[in-house]
């Protein structure tokens, strides 16, 4: 009977250990683009709009228990300047003077899906790969810049988005990776870049501000055993 249940118990513990998942964990560089009301390019900005590319930091916690899904919370922190000077085209003649500075700081809750049958280790072939991400974001957001000669500031509000994007990961180590992401955060308000009117709804899914974002990213894994694959 001993016997039986310290070989159950072991059978138990080998599968764990092989069925185990990973946690890693990130902190990255990029950039943020405003696009809106005053920056309202459909292929590319043109120069002016963007030079006003501003520094992202983000942070991140990775978890993932299969080569195909992973699952990502991140917290992004940035600021989004614009105003009518940048604006070419559509031509701005009804749009007031304006000019502001925003800032962001966001949760985001992500899905990836790995093109390839990716894997945490140096010594197996698929140790790189492109995937797609999309999920929710809240964003907190802070105006303050002045319209038509008249400066405006608002308090910090609370925002929803909609993340999406592409990136490619690459494992160095068993321990260290790096990745890129490009994407957008859709967001549902038009409140990123003036103050709203007097009984004006916060929320607005047709006219929702957009902002650019891309940042590399170092990860660290501190767990990495995958089912075998047959």
């Amino acid at each position: 009977m001993k016997k039986n249940f310290y070989l159950l118990l072991l059978i138990t513990l080998s599968s764990f250990s092989v069925s185990a998942q990973r946690w890693s964990y990130g902190a990255g560089l990029g950039g943020s683009l405003y696009h809106g009301t005053w920056a309202n390019w459909h292929t590319l900005p043109n120069n002016k709009e963007f030079a006003n590319t501003r520094p992202a930091f983000n942070l991140q916690v990775r978890y993932q228990n299969n080569p195909t899904f992973a699952y990502r919370l991140q917290a992004v922190m940035t600021d989004l300047r614009g105003g009518t000077g940048n604006r070419v085209s559509p031509v701005t003649v009804a749009l007031p003077v304006t000019n502001f500075a925003t800032s962001i700081f966001g949760l985001d809750a992500l899905v990836e899906y790995n093109f390839l049958n990716y894997q945490n280790s140096v010594r197996r072939v698929n140790n790189w790969t492109p995937y797609f991400y999309i999920g929710v974001s809240t964003v907190f957001a802070k105006v303050a810049g002045s319209q038509d000669g008249v400066g405006f500031k608002t308090n910090t509000k609370m925002n929803y988005a909609l993340p999406f994007g592409v990136g490619v990961k690459y494992q160095l180590s068993p321990s260290w990776g790096v990745q890129f992401d490009l994407g957008a955060r859709k967001t549902f308000t038009d409140a990123l870049d003036r103050p709203l009117m007097d009984g004006e709804a916060s929320f607005n899914i047709a006219k929702g501000d957009q902002f650019l974002n891309s940042s590399i990213t170092v990860t660290y894994t501190i767990q990495s055993v995958f089912c075998p694959s047959y």
